[in-house]
């Protein structure tokens, strides 16, 4: 049975992509153009069995099998291209697709006609409150610098865990990249009411605090 197959560009490089049990997976083959990877020499990268999925799909040439990779079996891919796009590859993952396939359940391109706003729901927060957002945002940024710091000695064993280390980590320096400002904007308010608290909890939102 043929699965409907969503495709979207990476520059001029077409890549399809797959919900299957709710989980994004990416056509292999097109996964190898964009990173200039040999498609033998992927098949060699230890992908997990399980990971990989055969789907009857539309081609040029009629209908085809093709091998699709979960997420874990594409890090796997891109960390061990050497082609300059790899990392801008990764980060259009990271950054844009996979964001947008949790929040709707698909990948569209940005149409040019004005979005609808988002609802806004006005909320109180204590002193206490923001304390404990500053503090979960400190110990996220120091477990990403934790699985980062781990992820080389991992990958250079070839272990298992290297993969999802990998993308722990791109997926935390993601969350802190939206959530810093949110709470910088709570925190801010201290400013006047307690200044000695907000230099110290400011610290710790800039990870000055070792």
């Amino acid at each position: 049975m043929t699965t409907q197959i969503s495709t979207f560009n990476f520059k001029s490089f077409p890549v399809r992509i797959q919900s299957f049990n709710n989980e994004p997976y990416f056509c292999l083959s097109d996964v190898c153009q964009v990173l200039g990877v040999n498609r033998r020499s992927a098949e060699a990268f230890r992908l997990n069995k399980e990971g990989c999925n055969k789907i009857a799909t539309l081609t040029d040439g009629g209908h085809q099998e093709l091998t699709f990779i979960n997420e874990p079996n594409l890090y796997r891919i891109i960390f061990r291209s050497n082609k300059a796009e790899a990392i801008e590859f990764q980060n259009w993952i990271f950054e844009e697709v996979l964001p947008q396939i949790r929040k709707t359940g698909k990948y569209e391109i940005s149409q040019s006609a004005l979005p609808m706003p988002e609802p806004t729901y006005a909320q109180s927060f204590s002193q206490q409150d923001i304390d404990n957002l500053v503090w979960l945002l400190f110990s996220h940024e120091r477990m990403r610098f934790l699985l980062e710091n781990l992820y080389k000695p991992l990958a250079l064993f070839n272990s298992p865990f290297a993969p999802q280390v990998y993308g722990n980590v791109t997926e935390y320096k993601r969350v802190h990249k939206i959530a810093k400002p949110l709470i910088k904007k709570l925190l801010d308010k201290l400013q006047s009411d307690n200044p000695e608290k907000w230099h110290h909890l400011t610290r710790y939102l800039n990870n000055e605090i070792c």
